[in-house]
């Protein structure tokens, strides 16, 4: 049965039950069961199904015996589903362990460039008849959002350094036409013209034609998932809670595939990998939720969580229930927050991730404190220092999200998981008008949109349909840059094109007369150059040549258009030869079966999920 089907199941059961489908939380008039309806409907249906490579049948061998080296060890793998209010051992401390606590749901032809080597040219082109971009469900609010022409090498440099040209999305400002410029790993000129920049003299310099972007930062992720389609319960079926659908049995064998083996490197690498690369394509730069600190990560996009090479790891994770720390526990928590040396300063947890049940709405006031149970810190809040990482929020108070505010949390909100699983989302208008930082994250492709650009555009989708202001593309745009650097700890090094900041760029080769509109509606085939620290790992056939990573890229077919896409590189210690069909191949054989006992004969290679969805 195709998830299509099931999607139109789900449509036609959501319809028949609206009548009494009322709900105790949400955002707007989320209690009038008849929206819920329209909202959860909505978030399955609109995702076709994307799986539109052919698979592989190849056995693929694994590498010599490293994943040995950095299996991860842990305890029962689902543990945390299984103990909806036992109390967790004490929080182990990030450096002493190589492993988190597991995401939760266990729970491209090249073209060649009119570049001339040593060429002054004026940054000024000549302009070029654009094709129209399918924006898809009528999102774009005024005018059309177009795809401009190719991005244009104006003059070949000698230094590495990178001068571009667009439309820059500044902190501050639009700045239109506008320059960065980009010398080793770091933004080193934002403004109107950097031509005249000491460093500016070596650079090449191109003429995006397109808009210039901190790179996207995916504050909340499961991405080792990420290679799995959507989830559809049978029956189709809404949720109070997330203990609740991580304890049946459909899901069980909807993720045993990946989850069986997910502490090991055969299962985790790839599967983390094709997350990264997935994220890549779309024009994320920083993902947070890497689950296992395996040295197979320690390539391409930046990890929040571990391997981000922007100073020490600075963040913990923990997916287990806010109601289960003891004592000793949070205590060693705050004085992790207080060390004087490395402190932690971000503490990710799942806060309130549903309806009711399950002691799911008492998961904050625990955590404030406020827990009447023994051994569970009573007086002692974890709402400390701006530390807190409070993911989902769906179910808190007003009062809860003033005091959340006051002790300086942040939150990250994933609208398309959380109702495709609830019928409900947290009550984001309220959090912007209190201020609270907040990051749009898409949680993980089982439930949530495949990546940040479809998640951006569904949290769009959601403040017009439910008559939220605040929820307009710049704020959305900051949601997913500069706010959510700030949400992950890392606002000092990325999510804006400021001046000393590393370049961690992301350029859209769409145009329109809201610039953030443009972000929003653009798809990976839009996505005209990835830079992480000033290298590029995805972009145009056109631009490789002059901004590639190194010379193993490979071509790739985005929807049509020509790009490269950076995976191989020998530098890497772990895993680092592997190339884009090496990876691919392996999620297809863990899927199919291939090479894996009796037991684990899956015959699913078909659900692999493609680096794009080219239906979205």
């Amino acid at each position: 049965m195709s998830d299509t089907f099931l999607r139109g199941l789900f449509v036609l059961i959501l319809s028949i039950l609206a009548v009494g489908c009322g709900s105790p939380g949400g955002e707007g008039d989320a209690d009038e069961g008849e929206e819920i309806t329209a909202d959860a409907a909505d978030a399955r249906d609109h995702r076709a199904d994307p799986r539109e490579e052919e698979p592989s049948t190849t056995d693929f061998a694994e590498p010599d015996g490293e994943e040995d080296e950095e299996e991860e060890e842990v305890g029962e793998p689902e543990a945390e589903e299984e103990a909806l209010d036992d109390s967790t051992d004490a929080v182990e401390e990030s450096e002493q362990d190589d492993g988190e606590e597991e995401a939760f749901g266990e729970g491209l032809d090249a073209g060649e460039g009119d570049e001339e080597a040593g060429a002054d040219v004026a940054l000024d082109g000549d302009a070029v008849e654009a094709d129209t971009v399918d924006a898809g469900e009528g999102d774009a609010p005024e005018g059309t959002v177009t795809r401009t022409p190719p991005a244009d090498i104006l003059r070949t440099g000698t230094t590495g350094a990178l001068l571009l040209r667009g439309v820059v999305l500044a902190p501050d400002r639009v700045i239109d036409p506008g320059d960065v410029l980009v010398v080793g790993d770091t933004i080193s000129c934002v403004a109107a013209d950097c031509t005249g920049e000491p460093a500016a003299a070596g650079a090449t310099w191109i003429d995006t034609h397109g808009v210039i972007s901190p790179g996207l930062v995916d504050a909340h992720n499961h991405l080792a998932y990420n290679f799995l389609p959507e989830w559809v319960p049978s029956p189709p079926t809404l949720f109070l809670n997330r203990y609740e659908w991580a304890a049946r049995a459909d899901y069980e064998a909807f993720i045993a595939p990946y989850a069986n083996h997910r502490a090991t490197g055969t299962h985790f690498c790839p599967a983390a990998k094709w997350g990264e690369l997935r994220c890549l394509v779309h024009g994320t730069t920083t993902i947070q939720g890497q689950s296992f600190n395996q040295g197979c990560i320690d390539w391409g996009v930046r990890n929040a969580d571990h391997h981000h090479n922007l100073g020490y790891d600075h963040m913990r994770t923990d997916i287990g229930s806010p109601r289960d720390y003891t004592d000793a526990d949070a205590a060693a928590l705050i004085a992790s927050f207080d060390a004087a040396t490395s402190p932690v300063t971000r503490f990710a947890v799942h806060m309130d991730e549903g309806i009711s049940g399950n002691h799911v709405e008492e998961e904050f006031d625990s955590f404030a404190g406020r827990d009447p149970r023994p051994n569970r810190h009573a007086g002692t809040t974890l709402l400390y220092n701006g530390t807190s990482l409070l993911i989902h929020c769906v179910s808190l108070t007003d009062a809860q999200l003033v005091e959340a505010a006051a002790g300086g949390a942040k939150i990250a909100w994933s609208p398309s998981s959380n109702i495709v699983l609830y019928g409900v989302t947290a009550p984001i208008q309220r959090i912007l008008q209190l201020a609270i930082p907040t990051a749009i994250a898409p949680d993980w492709t089982p439930s949530g949109e495949d990546e940040m650009l479809s998640e951006m555009r569904f949290g769009w989708r959601y403040g017009r349909d439910h008559a939220i202001p605040e929820l307009d593309p710049e704020r959305l745009w900051k949601m997913a840059t500069s706010d959510a650097a700030l949400v992950v700890g890392l606002e000092a090094r990325i999510g804006g094109l400021a001046v000393g900041h590393v370049a961690d760029i992301a350029v859209f080769g769409t145009a329109g007369p809201d610039p953030y509109m443009a972000v929003v509606e653009s798809r990976s085939a839009d996505v005209r150059l990835v830079l992480i620290g000033g290298k590029g790992w995805y972009g145009d056939a056109n631009l490789q040549a002059a901004t590639a990573l190194n010379g193993y890229c490979e071509p790739f077919d985005a929807c049509g258009t020509g790009k490269y896409i950076c995976v191989r590189d020998p530098t890497v210690t772990s895993r680092g030869n592997e190339t884009r069909e090496d990876i691919r191949v392996q999620l297809y054989n863990i899927l199919e079966g291939i090479g894996y006992p009796p037991e684990e004969q899956y015959g699913r290679g078909d659900e692999l999920l493609p680096l794009v969805n080219c239906s979205l």
